[in-house]
């Protein structure tokens, strides 16, 4: 199963240093060689001769087979927290032009389901109270996933499914977080998909 795991820094600077701090040791990360499809053997860069390689991630005692690819998201004011590149992850920066883009706005979920799922993600997991959350706990959750419910509630955050993205669509952008969720349960329900 693929993946997506996104943290959001919109914590104290302390706060937003401490979710990467906490989420290192519970991840091992797996770095492969790219193979030429039709010789099988790895490419190498042109003009520097390195080794092409790719990386990923796995959450250590998950019991699925997975990889994961993490997202970080920089909120509008925010500072980022000086440990940002200890995590190899794709990220977003608000800036001036995006100045409503504070807290928890809608509109990061939204962001981690797209991008996820453009990058192959089967899950994208919105982690929003990293001290609440647990490997033990997201393998109950994903137990949900695989039983056809499309989107979890979790006490630490939210687990959405590629599917749901294409059936249902992103939360709405011009209301609270905790309210969008509330229209966007009501419409996959809608939809005749399950949450849980």
């Amino acid at each position: 199963m693929n993946l997506s795991l996104c943290l959001i820094h919109n914590k104290t600077n302390l706060g937003n240093r401490q979710q990467i701090t906490n989420l290192l040791p519970l991840i091992t990360k797996h770095i492969e060689p790219i193979l030429d499809p039709d010789t099988g053997l790895p490419l190498f860069d042109p003009q520097s001769g390195d080794p092409l390689e790719y990386y990923w991630y796995s959450l250590t005692n998950l019991a699925i087979e997975h990889k994961i690819k993490f997202y970080q998201i920089i909120p509008f004011g925010t500072n980022p927290p000086n440990n940002l590149y200890d995590l190899d992850s794709h990220k977003v920066f608000y800036g001036a032009n995006n100045s409503d883009k504070i807290g928890d706005h809608p509109r990061f979920f939204n962001w981690l389901l797209k991008r996820g799922t453009d990058n192959g993600a089967d899950v994208v997991i919105y982690i929003r109270f990293p001290t609440l959350f647990g490997v033990v706990d997201l393998n109950t959750r994903l137990g949900l996933i695989r039983n056809n419910v499309e989107f979890v509630e979790a006490a630490w955050g939210k687990i959405g499914t590629s599917r749901l993205l294409k059936v249902v669509g992103q939360l709405r952008e011009d209301t609270s977080f905790d309210q969008a969720i509330d229209d966007f349960k009501i419409r996959i329900i809608a939809r005749g998909l399950n949450y849980g």
